[in-house]
């Protein structure tokens, strides 16, 4: 199937004045728009909702979230060479690979060199005592959020994720100072998730946020922050060498708190592992 963008691409021609006005921010801002929701795409484009829901249905998805997880999903994957400014249309696909793993490591070295031990133990700490531990993500960050819940699901610690805006702010409510909170959003400008980290900062919930810029609004409402690099100059690749970062950030938060939480927390993986290898063959 083919990208979002090529689809727009493809039928841009074809669309109503109001459509392409959709069309043109999304084919010229994907990763933004993966990131938004639909009253934030329909007020940056000056359209409605309802013009936004037409379209991605025209376009054969079956609502606006599953057009935004396909659009943060082809984020990951080259789709424009001239884009690429490290990458020639000359390159042998071995020159390609070499490239973007070492894009991708530069990433994840550059993140890790950006984080003291320090923050790392503050954040542990929180984690490893409090009451309950809520993993907070939409668009192309649920993906990081979904992954980090998964991992510490498998810890004795009581972790929660939802992949609904709604469900995600009404469980932000009823956390309290004695639970943790984990907020994941690449460009920390997201207007749903500021609005969960605002719940969350009034609750006096401690907030460890995730995001690739320092002076972002999701930033100014963390007790801690740990900030992601990404390749700036490729502009294609930001968001996929972003995620790979945020995701090894928030596997290293489970290691370390897997290790700190000791022998109770060695049973508890060891359960959920067999219970899930009695699934299999």
């Amino acid at each position: 199937m083919s990208s979002p963008v090529q689809m727009l691409k493809q039928s841009f021609d074809n669309l109503s004045r109001t459509n392409k006005k959709i069309a043109k921010y999304v084919i010229e801002n994907p990763q933004a728009a993966s990131e938004a929701n639909i009253e934030d795409l329909a007020a940056v484009t000056e359209t409605s909702t309802a013009s936004v829901s037409r379209l991605v249905k025209t376009l054969g998805f079956a609502n606006f979230r599953e057009f935004t997880l396909s659009l943060a999903y082809t984020q990951l994957r080259p789709q424009n060479l001239p884009i690429f400014k490290d990458i020639d249309a000359n390159d042998t696909l071995a020159t390609i690979a070499d490239k973007i793993f070492t894009s991708s490591q530069r990433a994840i070295q550059d993140t890790r060199e950006g984080i003291d031990e320090s923050e790392f133990a503050r954040a542990v700490l929180r984690i490893i005592h409090c009451r309950r531990l809520g993993f907070f993500g939409l668009g192309g960050s649920s993906v990081v959020a979904l992954d980090g819940y998964h991992k510490f699901l498998r810890t004795s610690i009581d972790s929660f994720y939802y992949h609904d805006f709604d469900v995600q702010l009404m469980e932000a409510v009823k956390l309290t100072e004695d639970d943790c909170a984990i907020v994941i959003s690449h460009s920390g400008k997201n207007r749903q998730t500021i609005k969960i980290a605002e719940t969350l900062k009034r609750r006096k919930v401690p907030v460890i946020g995730v995001t690739s810029y320092q002076d972002s609004p999701l930033a100014t409402h963390c007790d801690m922050v740990f900030i992601s690099s990404s390749d700036e100059s490729n502009y294609r690749s930001e968001g996929m060498y972003s995620l790979l970062a945020q995701m090894t950030i928030v596997d290293t938060l489970f290691m370390m708190a897997s290790v700190r939480m000791g022998p109770a927390t060695e049973d508890t993986i060891r359960n959920v592992q067999n219970i899930i290898e009695s699934t299999r063959g």
